[in-house]
This record gives C-alpha cells, sequence and structure tokens, in this order.
C-alpha cells in the first residue's frame, strides 16, 4: 500500500483490464513503461514526464520513437510533458491530472497547451462558477491534439462551448475543415498565446491580423485574455443564441447605443 491505496509493482501485475495509464517518470524510463501498458492492453497513456520535445532536439527524436512505439500497439497519448486530463462525467469521475482544481460538471470541453495556464483556468473556472465537461492539457500535442479533441466535443452531448488556448498549430489544413464543421453547431473561443516557440517546434500560431482573419473566417471567437475567454464563455453558456437576426439594443444613453449597434 502506498498512502492506504493498493499498489502494484508493475502495470503487468494490475489484475483487472485497463482503459487508461497515467505515466510520470523519468524520461529516460519513459519507453520502457510504455512497453509494459502494451503488454497489459492498456488503451491510452497520459505522459506527464518532461524531457521530450521540450527539452531539444535530441528529446523530440525520443518523443516520435515513443508515440511510434504506442501507436504500433493501438494505444493514444495525450502529452508528453502535460498536466493531464478530467472528465467530470458522473459516470467516469476521472482526475487524471497534477492540477489542484477540482471544477464543477458543465458544458465547457477546455483545452490548453501550457501546464501553468491551464491551471490558472481551470481555477478561474472555478472562481466565476463555470462548470466544466472534460479538460485536457496537451502538452507537446505529440498525438492526441486540437483536431483529435475537437472532433470529439462536437459529438459529446455533455459539451455545449469549446474553449481553446493553443500555442501552436499542427495540421493547419486539417484544423481549418474540423474546426469550421464543429462551430457551426458549438460556439469555439480561442484565447491566442504570444508565447515564443522553439526552433523545433511546431508551427507557431500567425501573428496579428493575420491570426484575426484566419480566425474569424473559421468561425472561431478570438480574445486576448483568460478573463476574457470566461466572460465570453459565461454568455454562450447561459444567454439562448437568438432565433433570428432581428435584435434590437436598449440603453440608457445615445453613444453606449450606437457603439452597440455598430458593433453588431
Amino acid at each position: 500500500e502506498v498512502a492506504g491505496l493498493p499498489a502494484v509493482a508493475s502495470v503487468l501485475d494490475v489484475p483487472a483490464p485497463l482503459d487508461q495509464a497515467v505515466i510520470a517518470l523519468p524520461a529516460p524510463l519513459v519507453v520502457d513503461a510504455v512497453v509494459e501498458c502494451a503488454r497489459a492492453r492498456v488503451h491510452s497513456l497520459v505522459i506527464v514526464s518532461s524531457g521530450f520535445r521540450d527539452a531539444g532536439p535530441e528529446g523530440a527524436a525520443a518523443e516520435h520513437e515513443l508515440v511510434s512505439l504506442a501507436r504500433r500497439y493501438g494505444m493514444r497519448v495525450v502529452g508528453p510533458n502535460c498536466l493531464g486530463v478530467l472528465n467530470t462525467d458522473p459516470e467516469v469521475r476521472l482526475h487524471a491530472s497534477h492540477a489542484p482544481a477540482r471544477p464543477e460538471p458543465g458544458p465547457v470541453g477546455l483545452l490548453s497547451q501550457s501546464g501553468s495556464l491551464g491551471t490558472a483556468i481551470l481555477e478561474q473556472a472555478g472562481t466565476v462558477g463555470l462548470g466544466i465537461s472534460t479538460f485536457v492539457e496537451a502538452g507537446n500535442k505529440a498525438d492526441v491534439s486540437a483536431n483529435d479533441l475537437l472532433q470529439y466535443w462536437e459529438d459529446d452531448e455533455r459539451t455545449g462551448v469549446v474553449l481553446l488556448h493553443l500555442e501552436s498549430f499542427g495540421n493547419t489544413r486539417r484544423f481549418s475543415r474540423i474546426v469550421r464543421r464543429v462551430a457551426r453547431h458549438k460556439p469555439v473561443v480561442a484565447v491566442r498565446s504570444g508565447a515564443a516557440i522553439p526552433a523545433w517546434s511546431e508551427t507557431p500560431w500567425l501573428r496579428g491580423a493575420t491570426t484575426d482573419a484566419l480566425l474569424r473566417q473559421l468561425g472561431i471567437i478570438r480574445v486576448d485574455a483568460i478573463e476574457s475567454l470566461f466572460d465570453v464563455a459565461r454568455v454562450l453558456v447561459h444567454q439562448p443564441v437568438p432565433a433570428g437576426r432581428r435584435v434590437a439594443v436598449l440603453a440608457n444613453a445615445g453613444g453606449p447605443a450606437r457603439l452597440a449597434a455598430d458593433a453588431s
């Protein structure tokens, strides 16, 4: 036992079938753990360990080998170098993350590509009373990416609004096709990061006016700060979408009314 919980020396000693394994080991030991998970027929992996593409070109090569190995045995990978995943569905109740927040169930699907920001986003969601259906901090996005999660949220009845924090695109053309389709049925809100992207990383976010034009074309609502992300999300969750194009603006002064009319 460890802290009162049953423990085994190897994943191979677990008697029941395993849907998911969380790996939190030094990077050089991760491959052996993945091999054991494959032998145990684990379906998916959440790899918290850092020291892969986030550590430079050599780490990137090790990450590629790691994902190739997982795919060879039919396992999907979240991470590596990630905060983990949460699912508030009462039938699942999964908290496979070292984030301290315990969000309430709700209609918001949330993806972050930063551990520190992901932690802050979860805490802010609790502060403003916004419930989460699922949360993923994808880390290096070596396998499971925004494209996969958008397709999941498209069909997930518990998710009504999608919030994205991304520092880079993977397959931009595929992302564009998927998010345009999802945004027709469920609002997608994105906060853009201006963080520097290492040269060995994925294609960085397009900057400035080009980003704004791309997001508008895809039907994404773009915001510049985490606070704005949740302000918009609260409106989308609690305010029904107008049935038609006829919208009236009611104000107590002419100036604000004209600004609101111009904005619409």
